[in-house]
């Protein structure tokens, strides 16, 4: 029986394709050349992340009288009250929190956030002096929801591209990471929360019109709401659509025959684990195995063809880290 075994996993081993490694997947895995790939990776999508912000602010928030939370959101109140200019406005406020991230965050975070905060401030600059007609104004009241919609998908969209390098858009942001090492995770929400409620609070006195209706001057406020509301979900769904995958938990009476098949038509991992079921006391293996959404019609064929009668459940996993997926480098 051992000398069967034995053979069995020989015979199973001798089948399977050579073991994956980091080198394989990425044959330039820590060198010079590969560090130079990813800050010049990180530069590019800095620049466009603080493109997106910059354009966000001055073509469609700003135009259309009403502001973000953050303290991007504090730089447009003050250049719609006090006509002061957006791009210096963005660099100054944001200034004293560049500085204290070089001291209490890493020092990858600090170096990006400040260059996405200073590329920001660069690219508004250069559109006011070249381009300074380019400000999207909807003449109705209610066509201003698109300009809400359009700043909440750029926002989002930048903040994905600056959270992928390991940076952030600045601001509100660089207060997170800070108190993040004071405070619980549910306190900083709350924390970051107030604080945008603050300044969404502060455009009803800024754009406040007493020629006007309470629900007239109540506008700005529910048009802010609804850009956060789809900068959230913008930022949510990008991530999880990036990193995302099917968990598959199979138990099987034939872990080994699963097990090889999918790591032969798959080059997945897969790991066995004791399980038993509690109405007939037998011993079976449950297989935990992660894959992309475009292999789940092939892992499922597998299962099928080797074990029918093996119990499948399927599960959304929202992010993966690891060798085959994303690294936290992404």
């Amino acid at each position: 029986m051992q000398q069967k075994e034995t053979q069995l996993e020989t015979t199973a081993g001798a089948s399977l394709p050579p073991k994956i490694t980091k080198e394989n997947i990425d044959p330039l895995a820590g060198s010079k050349k590969k560090v130079v790939l990813q800050w010049i990776r990180a530069l590019v999508y800095t620049m466009i992340s603080a493109f997106l912000v910059s354009i966000a602010a001055y073509s469609l928030i700003s135009p259309n009288n009403f502001t973000i939370g953050g303290v991007s959101g504090i730089a447009i109140l003050l250049n719609i009250a006090l006509k002061w200019d957006l791009a210096l406005l963005v660099f100054v406020l944001n200034a004293p929190l560049i500085v204290l991230s070089f001291f209490y965050v890493k020092k990858k975070f600090a170096v990006l956030t400040s260059l996405n905060v200073l590329f920001q401030s660069l690219w508004l600059l250069l559109i006011e002096l070249v381009f300074p007609d380019l400000k999207i104004e909807f003449a109705l009241q209610v066509e201003r929801i698109f300009a809400a919609i359009a700043a909440g998908l750029c926002i989002g969209l930048a903040i994905v591209l600056a959270f992928k390098v390991g940076g952030s858009t600045g601001g509100a942001d660089i207060l997170a990471v800070i108190i993040q090492k004071k405070l619980a995770a549910a306190s900083i929400a709350w924390i970051l929360f107030a604080f945008n409620c603050l300044v969404i609070g502060a455009s009803f006195v800024v754009f406040y019109d007493k020629n006007t209706s309470i629900a007239y001057n109540l506008l700005p406020i529910m048009l802010a709401i609804f850009e956060s509301y789809i900068e959230s979900k913008t930022n949510e769904s990008m991530t999880n659509g990036f990193q995302s995958a099917i968990e598959f938990r199979i138990i099987t009476n034939k872990p080994d025959e699963i097990s090889t098949a999918v790591m032969q038509e798959l080059s997945r991992g897969v790991t066995a684990l004791s399980a038993k079921g509690m109405y007939t006391k037998e011993d079976r293996s449950m297989l935990v195995c992660v894959v992309s959404r475009r292999q789940v019609p092939t892992l499922k064929r597998v299962i099928h063809e080797i074990d029918p009668d093996a119990f499948v459940v399927m599960s959304n996993v929202s992010q993966v880290l690891g060798l085959g997926f994303y690294t936290s480098e992404n």
